[in-house]
């Protein structure tokens, strides 16, 4: 006999809060197998891996089509299969038979194909997701070919600015070398009439 586990076990085995592990329950109930309804629900040991898988993807921050789509990979999911509460079974010549044990167990399950719309839930939601990022990319260039124009015309509005203070200075220099030529030339002609006259004397 399996010994099956509640919801508080399983939280005592995984360290995960038992409110936590009932809002796993409530959206990936297909892929726990279990027993029973509502308080009375207890799980198969097997439910053990894939709550903790299912904790796994949260954390890991996928959404429940990630997380459903990746489940679909490592386990089945299940579905009980109600037994009758007799030790027979009722064949249709009338004639009764006792159940074998795999029927008499009440908890027997059986494994159903994961269902296309899972599958496609999580192709969309991969696709959005590639499509988010294409945009971000794209606006991140584009961000980046703003500042690289407003830089050059920074740099051109600088090479201006220092071609002109460079004009102002070549012109205050030259002007400057005028002044000192000139003022070379007066001196000498002034030494030249003075020195006429002290010979002359």
């Amino acid at each position: 006999m399996v010994d099956l586990l509640s919801i508080k076990e399983i939280s005592q085995k995984l360290g995960i809060p038992q409110s936590t592990l009932r809002y796993y329950r409530d959206i990936f109930m297909d892929y726990l197998p279990s027993s029973g309804e509502g308080k009375k629900k207890r799980f198969f040991p097997e439910a053990i891996d894939v709550f903790a898988a299912i904790a796994k993807g949260m954390q890991q921050n996928k959404n429940a089509e990630e997380i459903a789509a990746e489940l679909d990979t490592k386990f089945a999911r299940f579905i009980e299969v109600n037994s009758n509460t007799d030790a027979e079974q009722t064949q249709d010549d009338g004639a009764t038979y006792p159940q074998n044990d795999e029927m008499n167990e009440p908890h027997a399950l059986a494994s159903i194909l994961p269902q296309d719309n899972a599958t496609i839930l999580a192709v969309v939601a991969k696709q959005n997701q590639a499509m988010q990022q294409i945009a971000a990319t794209v606006s991140m260039i584009n961000a980046q070919q703003e500042e690289l124009h407003t830089l050059k015309d920074e740099i051109s509005k600088w090479e201006e600015r220092f071609e002109n203070q460079l004009t102002e200075h070549y012109q205050l220099v030259d002007n400057r070398l005028r002044q000192i030529m000139e003022a070379k030339r007066s001196g000498s002609i002034w030494q030249r009439w003075f020195g006429k006259i002290y010979f002359t004397r």
